[in-house]
């Protein structure tokens, strides 16, 4: 599943987050005339790239990301602290591990795993078991792309999970138009210099 638009052009930038880390922020714009923003705290653009594409997707077509993908109305999903940790991106391991029946929850790092396509591709794998999507960092526009992407599964049950205690116990899934990330909570984003259109 590739995002359902064409990217006519990507700028990716560094930013500093108020809490010190660096961000790669990605600004796509599409044929379609629509832009939509990515982020990651990980320093792996392509997963900036993704979110943005899929952010565009859902803004041209004025449907939240949930919405695009043909999930159920805008609910709330739950967040709680989880020490375990994450399955590790890889497809042969992680196919062990079903078949062994090694995990009652799905412990899942999108920003690890890299795109919306290969969350989805586990969540179809992973029959009825429910996935718990990790906000590493706790960062707020982790939170709401973990909800966004968790409302857009098809698992039994779907939750977000943090390593230390959350300071809410669920987030709402954004409503509007593309991924739903206020931009505005961190000042570096305002400041980014777009290359023009």
């Amino acid at each position: 599943m590739a995002a359902p638009v064409s990217v006519s052009h990507t700028h990716v930038h560094s930013i500093r987050v108020q809490g010190g880390r660096e961000a790669l922020v990605a600004r796509v714009l599409v044929a379609e005339g629509a832009e939509g923003y990515g982020f990651t705290l990980n320093g792996d653009a392509g997963v900036a790239r993704d979110m943005a594409g899929w952010d565009a997707a859902a803004r041209s077509r004025r449907l939240s990301l949930p919405g695009l993908l043909g999930a159920a109305a805008c609910r709330e999903i739950a967040v709680r602290a989880d020490e375990l940790p994450a399955i590790a991106p890889d497809w042969d391991a992680f196919r062990r591990g079903l078949r062994e029946n090694r995990w009652k929850l799905l412990r899942l790092d999108p920003f690890a795993w890299g795109s919306l396509e290969k969350i989805h591709s586990i969540a179809a794998v992973a029959g009825d078991r429910p996935i718990a999507l990790l906000a590493p960092n706790a960062h707020p526009w982790e939170l709401t792309w973990c909800a966004a992407l968790a409302a857009t599964l098809s698992a039994r049950e779907s939750l977000v999970i943090v390593r230390a205690g959350p300071a809410q116990n669920a987030i709402a899934v954004p409503g509007g138009p593309g991924v739903g990330i206020d931009w505005s909570l961190e000042p570096g984003f305002a400041a980014v210099r777009w290359e023009p259109r």
